[in-house]
């Protein structure tokens, strides 16, 4: 094997200038890539990067079962929280025979012990004939992955 003396390697770094930028550019860039990848998904306070910055949807029973109200029954139910707000989603649908008077409604989000987390106002609006349906929604701040229960109750303004 040669051994390379000082003139050597210069003369050699001297031709290859260019390639040699382009490789160590590329080394550092997969080096700093390496390191942002093993730091994404890290948790920090028990709750992992995906789970604070992304979609979290509540598939509690309790909350996505559907539930009837004064004639209104209220399916395809969600609650979907993605960064730090909350969207409550129903179709709503008046299964009586008459024409439904309730343009609004309370949804209460329980916790596990039955204690209630937040007050939510649905909005259906104008009276829906019979068998006609409508999709309300509810948007807060907060997140409510920990609630496990709903209650539809009638509308009360809630100040907060």
């Amino acid at each position: 094997m040669k051994n390379l003396n000082k003139k050597e390697i210069i003369e050699f770094i001297k031709r290859n200038k260019i390639p040699l930028i382009i490789f160590l550019v590329v080394v550092v860039a997969l080096i700093i890539g390496l390191i942002v990848s093993f730091n994404i998904g890290k948790k920090a306070d028990g709750i992992t990067k995906n789970e604070e910055e992304g979609m979290v949807a509540n598939t509690n029973e309790g909350i996505i079962s559907e539930t009837t109200y004064e004639g209104l029954q209220f399916s395809n139910i969600s609650l979907i929280s993605e960064n730090g707000y909350s969207t409550f989603s129903a179709d709503v649908t008046n299964t009586s025979t008459t024409n439904s008077t309730i343009s609004d409604v309370n949804i209460v989000l329980k916790d596990k012990d039955g204690k209630e987390i937040i007050t939510l106002r649905g909005n259906i609006g104008e009276p829906l004939a019979p068998n006609e349906t409508k999709t309300i929604t509810a948007v807060t701040k907060g997140k409510f992955k920990n609630a496990t229960t709903k209650e539809i109750v009638p509308y009360e303004s809630v100040a907060r």
